[in-house]
């Protein structure tokens, strides 16, 4: 009878282990994913926060190019550039550290690149490159 009992508690504390291992298994596999995805809606987050203050910038009016190029930015090369309006305000973005800023409002962080070129043949155009946590996107812009 005794044997009996403790064959029991050693089955019942042999099977309690199996399902904790296996709702632990489970939860983290799913803890991984749901990280994952947050951390792409974040990227793609601050990507479309860039896209659309370029837009506004560039669609908001009469605007014209101020002034860009390349910006030596702790051992790194980085691009900006400004934009003039109609009015006489300027806007610049533009790469520090591993942050693009618009004037001084933060867009995007964790950004390896940040690429601007003027393409002033036909139409003035304007392509963006950008890298953010390994992810490269590239925007095209043509001013009115």
């Amino acid at each position: 009878m005794k044997r009996t009992i403790i064959n029991n508690l050693i089955i019942y504390i042999i099977l309690l282990i199996v399902i904790i291992c296996i709702f632990f298994s489970l939860t983290s596999y799913f803890y991984k994913n749901m990280r994952d995805v947050n951390d792409d809606v974040s990227v793609y987050s601050d990507y479309a926060i860039l896209n659309l203050y370029l837009l506004r910038t560039i669609k908001s009016g009469d605007v014209t190019i101020q002034n860009y190029g390349l910006v030596d930015n702790d051992d790194t090369l980085s691009y900006y550039i400004t934009f003039l309006k109609e009015d006489g305000s300027m806007n610049t973005f533009i790469k520090k550290n591993d942050m693009i800023y618009f004037n001084k409002i933060k867009l995007c962080e964790n950004v390896q690149e940040f690429k601007i070129f003027v393409d002033r043949s036909e139409k003035e155009s304007i392509s963006v490159e950008v890298k953010i946590a390994n992810k490269t996107y590239n925007l095209q812009y043509v001013l009115n």
